[in-house]
């Protein structure tokens, strides 16, 4: 278990026991290329906003050089999810590319971009 450093005032005491956020690590590119690696991240909504992907993203770079890997790529972050953009750009990442209509994302009328 994980302390997640939130004060008492902002901890909901029905949220012990559940899950607050997961993540994976994984190769992004088999063979040559494995030195690389990805990854994917769900913090519950209830959470949000409290630093919880924060301290994901942090245990994820440790745990990526931990394993091996020289770097990490994320393959699609959406510009409409604004905090995690934030978040990556605060965590070192740099945009490579965009790509403009990339993707139809539920609750949007639009195609979004993706970085």
């Amino acid at each position: 278990a994980l302390d997640n450093g939130m004060d008492s005032a902002k901890r909901n005491s029905s949220s012990q026991g559940e899950i607050l956020g997961c993540f994976y690590i994984k190769p992004n590119f088999p063979g040559r290329c494995s030195h690389v690696c990805n990854g994917g991240f769900i913090t519950a909504p209830r959470f949000r906003g409290l630093g919880i992907g924060r301290l994901m993203g942090k245990v994820f770079l440790r745990a990526a050089r931990d394993l091996g890997y020289k770097s990490s790529y994320f393959d699609l972050v959406f510009s409409s999810n604004v905090g995690s953009v934030k978040l990556w750009e605060s965590l070192g990442f740099m945009r490579v590319a965009t790509l403009e209509n990339a993707a139809r994302l539920e609750g949007l009328e639009y195609l979004d971009t993706a970085f």
